[in-house]
């Protein structure tokens, strides 16, 4: 059943041509910091800044750190008040441009109805922008945070990946905790929008008059029939390819990042109900999982000639090792360690390597891809209890 509903912005919601949008940007931007950086120096560093944010993979950095780390030193400036004349831009510079913009006729009606629906709404535009620049634009198109309560906004300043990532995506089903038979992306760009996220299993709607590709689509009041239609969509699993695995596991340890940043310490033991388990146990448990199960089977399955695999009841281990008494932030740390050598395994092998055999004992036959698969469905998993322990604690 779909359940949540990711929505492009630029030339979906709101009608805004890149070619004109960009340079005009560009120049009002460099124009606004010519005191402090001449725009033919400023510029040039801009783009190369950005093209570091669409290049990034480290679910450790964010977009907006893989931006700065080049961007001010590039410059020479001083970070601080560059940053302070680029937020100014953006409060009294920016909204004139605007006028370049077109509202969608009907646009508020199309986004009440599918609020009114009950679906989850993400906002999933390429978050190479700053949070302030999208909320204008949101407004913009007449459909602003203030009259809709969207689950979430994809902006630098805590994303990862950029579109046209399968990373991108696999963050955002992260953080809904959601698999993706359960979400749907609608959007104008096929490259873009609509191939990454069916290549990991979504529905996906071209908006476009005549959607004159492969993709089901129309204009944005042909979304809600689509939606119906959908209703007996199948609950196909993951496409089960390697490059989609790696998404999955970047996706989710970045999810797991912008999750738990800035928790403090009520929220990291808080727990919903007595038998819930709080952040703390989550991250724990994920730690553990990896460090003593995903990590050695991944090693034992490379190494070995068709292993036999162990299952281990890793619940128990909440209460055993006392998980509540332990710290968020070290286990997080701890977690991210052990993610990010499974990962630089993965990205090493090669497709005969994703086909090793090996013996489950409670699966029987499978394979490095299938175990890497189960592995994925297990973070979900979590993701999906950690955000719900989460908006308890929040309220």
């Amino acid at each position: 059943m779909i359940t949540a509903i990711l929505i492009d912005l630029d030339n979906t919601l709101l009608g805004n041509d890149m070619e004109t949008f960009l340079p005009l940007y560009l120049q009002k931007l460099g124009a606004h910091l010519a005191d402090l950086i001449p725009p033919n120096q400023m510029i040039p560093e801009l783009m190369t800044g950005t093209r570091k944010m669409m290049d990034n993979l480290d679910p450790t950095v964010s977009l907006e750190q893989a931006f700065a780390q080049h961007f001010y030193p590039a410059l020479g400036v001083s970070e601080g008040k560059l940053r302070d004349m680029i937020i100014d831009f953006y409060a009294t510079v920016f909204p004139s441009i605007q006028a370049i913009t077109t509202r969608y006729p009907d646009i508020d009606r199309f986004m009440k109805a599918i609020f009114e629906t009950g679906y989850e709404v993400v906002i999933a535009t390429s978050p190479v922008f700053p949070r302030t620049a999208i909320l204008q634009r949101l407004e913009w198109a007449g459909v602003p945070v203030d009259q809709f309560n969207y689950t979430f906004i994809t902006s630098y300043e805590d994303f990862h990946f950029t579109k046209p990532h399968l990373e991108y995506y696999a963050e955002i089903l992260g953080r809904l905790g959601k698999p993706s038979h359960e979400a749907v992306m609608i959007g104008n760009d096929p490259e873009d929008d609509l191939e990454p996220a069916q290549a990991l299993g979504m529905a996906v709607f071209h908006a476009h008059p005549s959607s004159p590709d492969e993709y089901p689509g129309g204009s944005l009041a042909d979304v809600l029939p689509w939606l119906e239609g959908l209703a007996e969509h199948s609950n196909d699993p993951y496409p089960s390819r390697p490059e989609v695995l790696l998404a999955r596991h970047r996706g989710n340890l970045a999810a797991l990042l912008s999750m738990t940043k800035n928790l403090n310490d009520p929220i990291w033991t808080h727990r919903v109900e007595m038998d819930e388990w709080a952040p703390v146990e989550i991250v724990c448990h994920l730690r553990d999982v990896e460090a003593e199960v995903n990590l050695p089977r991944v090693r034992t399955i490379l190494n070995d000639l068709d292993p036999h695999i162990s299952s281990f009841d890793t619940d128990l281990w909440a209460e055993e090792r006392d998980y509540i008494c332990q710290s968020g932030p070290n286990a997080l740390t701890a977690f991210i360690e052990e993610r990010q050598e499974t990962i630089s395994i993965l990205e090493e092998i090669d497709a005969e390597d994703w086909s090793r055999p090996a013996r489950h004992s409670l699966f029987g036959p499978t394979t490095l891809l299938e175990v890497m698969n189960i592995a994925a469905e297990h973070d979900l998993i979590h993701l999906a209890q950690l955000r719900s322990a989460l908006a308890d604690g929040e309220s």
